[in-house]
C-alpha cells in the first residue's frame, strides 16, 4: 500500500512540475527576453516573433523610427529617416514554440550618395544567402561584402558599375542649371564638369567613391523563416531605400495588353552615336536593353497593376524594379535609373520619358522620330 501511494505521489509531482515548465514556457514567450526601448519587437503571428536589436534611436522611440508594412506572409520595414539605425551588425532572435529554418539574404549593390536627401541605387545587385540560428548576430555589410562571392561578381561587373555610376552621377548632376550648381555646390560642379568629358573607354581610370561618389552597400535584408511544424514560410525584409512599396499593391502577372516592343531614342537626330532602349515583351523573349555605346541587357520578368508595369531582372529582387512602364490612354510612358538622355526634344514628366509602342521589332524605325 505504501508503495501504491509513493507511486501516486511520484506521478502527480512529475506531472506538476510538466505543467509548471508548460506555463513557463508560454509566460516566456508571451514576453521576450530581450524586449526593452532599444529593441524592435515583431510579431509576426500567435507562434512567431522577431526581436532586432540593440537599435539607436533618434526620437527615443525606435517604433517611431521604422513602418512596418504586413502583407500576408510578408513584414516589409522600413526607414522613416536617413539617420535611423541599420539592422546589419544586430542582434536577432527568433522566438517561436515551433522549429524554424531561418536563412538571410544580403541585397548588396551601389550606392550614388550624390543627393543627400535619399538613397538612390543602381539598378545592378547581387544576393548572397547565409543560413543564422534562431539567436545570431546578423552579420555586418563589412563582413558580407568581402564575401568571396561578392568580391567575384563585383569584379566580373566592374565596367557595368562603372557604366550605371556614371550614368546616374552625370543624370543627377545633369538635371541642375549651371549657375544653381555653381552657387550650391561649386566642389561639385567642379567635379561634374571634369567627369562629364570623361570618354565612355576611360571610365575605370576613375576612383568609384571620390570621383563617382558611390559606394558599395546593400538595398535589403530578407529573414527568410519555415516554421518546420507547419511547413509555412514566413519573410522580414528591412529595406534602406525608398522605392515604391509594391507590398502594399495587389499584383497580377499581365500576359495580354502589355505585349509588344517598347523603345526610346535617347540621341538627337543629328548625333552621331547610336543606339536604343527597348523593352520586349511576349511570349518567348522578354528582355530589356540598350543596344549602343554602352550596351546593357537583362532577362527580365514583370508585374502590373492598374495602368503600371514593373520591370524586373529575372535574376534578383522582385521588390525592386528595373523599370516602370506607365499607360496614360494610349500612351506610354517610362521611369528607370539606367536611363541617360540626351535628346534636347524630349522632356522627362512626372511619369516619366514617353515611350513608343509597336507590336514587333519590326515595326521599330532605325531613327529617332
Amino acid at each position: 500500500m505504501k508503495y501504491l501511494i509513493g507511486l501516486l505521489i511520484g506521478f502527480f509531482s512529475i506531472f506538476s512540475c510538466q505543467k509548471n515548465n508548460q506555463k513557463e514556457i508560454n509566460q516566456s514567450f508571451g514576453k521576450l527576453p530581450t524586449e526593452s526601448k532599444n529593441y524592435l519587437n515583431i510579431k509576426i503571428n500567435n507562434d512567431l516573433n522577431v526581436s532586432i536589436g540593440e537599435l539607436t534611436s533618434i526620437n527615443e522611440s525606435i517604433n517611431e523610427d521604422y513602418e512596418v508594412i504586413n502583407k500576408h506572409d510578408t513584414i516589409y520595414i522600413t526607414k522613416q529617416f536617413l539617420e535611423s539605425d541599420n539592422i546589419d551588425g544586430k542582434n536577432i532572435k527568433v522566438l517561436s514554440n515551433h522549429k524554424t529554418d531561418i536563412n538571410i539574404k544580403y541585397d548588396i549593390s551601389f550606392n550614388f550618395m550624390g543627393n543627400e536627401k535619399e538613397s538612390n541605387y543602381l539598378p545592378i545587385s547581387y544576393i548572397i544567402s547565409k543560413k543564422i540560428n534562431s539567436e545570431s548576430i546578423l552579420p555586418s555589410f563589412e563582413k558580407i561584402y568581402n564575401d568571396i562571392g561578392v568580391q567575384n561578381f563585383v569584379k566580373t561587373n566592374k565596367q557595368k558599375i562603372y557604366n550605371q555610376s556614371y550614368n546616374t552621377f552625370i543624370k543627377y548632376y545633369g538635371s541642375m542649371t549651371e549657375n544653381d550648381l555653381k552657387s550650391c555646390c561649386p566642389a561639385d560642379y567642379e567635379n561634374y564638369s571634369k567627369i562629364k568629358k570623361i570618354d565612355n573607354n576611360h571610365l575605370l581610370s576613375l576612383d568609384l567613391e571620390k570621383d563617382l561618389i558611390t559606394v558599395p552597400d546593400y538595398k535589403s535584408i530578407i529573414i527568410d523563416i519555415k516554421d518546420l511544424d507547419s511547413s509555412k514560410n514566413y519573410v522580414v525584409v528591412f529595406k534602406k531605400d525608398k522605392v515604391e512599396d509594391l507590398s502594399k499593391n495587389s499584383m497580377i502577372t499581365q500576359k495580354i495588353n502589355w505585349d509588344g516592343i517598347y523603345w526610346l531614342y535617347p540621341y538627337n537626330i543629328d548625333s552621331e552615336k547610336q543606339g536604343n532602349y527597348y523593352i520586349n515583351i511576349s511570349k518567348d523573349n522578354n528582355e530589356f536593353g540598350f543596344s549602343g555605346d554602352i550596351q546593357f541587357s537583362y532577362k527580365i520578368n514583370y508585374k502590373s497593376t492598374d495602368n503600371k508595369l514593373y520591370i524586373f531582372d529575372n535574376n534578383q529582387s522582385t521588390v525592386d524594379p528595373l523599370a516602370v512602364i506607365y499607360k496614360e490612354k494610349d500612351k506610354y510612358y517610362i521611369k528607370s535609373d539606367l536611363i541617360k538622355m540626351e535628346r534636347t526634344d524630349l522632356k522627362e514628366t512626372k511619369n516619366g520619358y514617353p515611350i513608343r509602342w509597336a507590336k514587333s521589332s519590326n515595326d521599330v524605325p532605325d531613327s529617332p522620330q
